[in-house]
């Protein structure tokens, strides 16, 4: 399985605006019909936007938590930059947390 990325934003930009604000943290995206995909070695997608959807998920996963923790860092970077209040949990193989990295949400006692 490798390792997965858990996260959320506080609020959603567009389809759009998360694009843009990706593409301004010099990552190279894809936009497809319902989803803003980030392109590298890692799997790492914002998906099901749509309106009536609701929010938007965040799907992002990799043979290992190096590589994952690498994109991860650049797409919270980006996100970062934007004022995008947002965080991402890394898991490892046996389901461990094995990373945090985030923009105005810190990790809260008992989490």
């Amino acid at each position: 399985m490798g390792a997965r990325l858990v996260g959320g934003l506080e609020r959603w930009p567009s389809k759009e605006g998360m694009a843009d604000i990706l593409r301004a943290g010099g990552l190279t995206v894809t936009v497809g019909l319902y989803s803003v995909c980030v392109e590298g070695g890692s799997l790492f997608t914002f998906q099901e936007y749509g309106g009536d959807l609701g929010d938007p998920v965040i799907d992002a996963d990799a043979e290992s938590v190096p590589e994952l923790l690498a994109a991860a860092r650049l797409v919270s970077e980006a996100l970062a930059r934007a004022g995008v209040v947002h965080r991402f949990e890394l898991y490892d193989d046996d389901d461990e947390l094995a990373g945090y990295l985030h923009h105005g949400w810190p990790l809260q006692a008992g989490e």
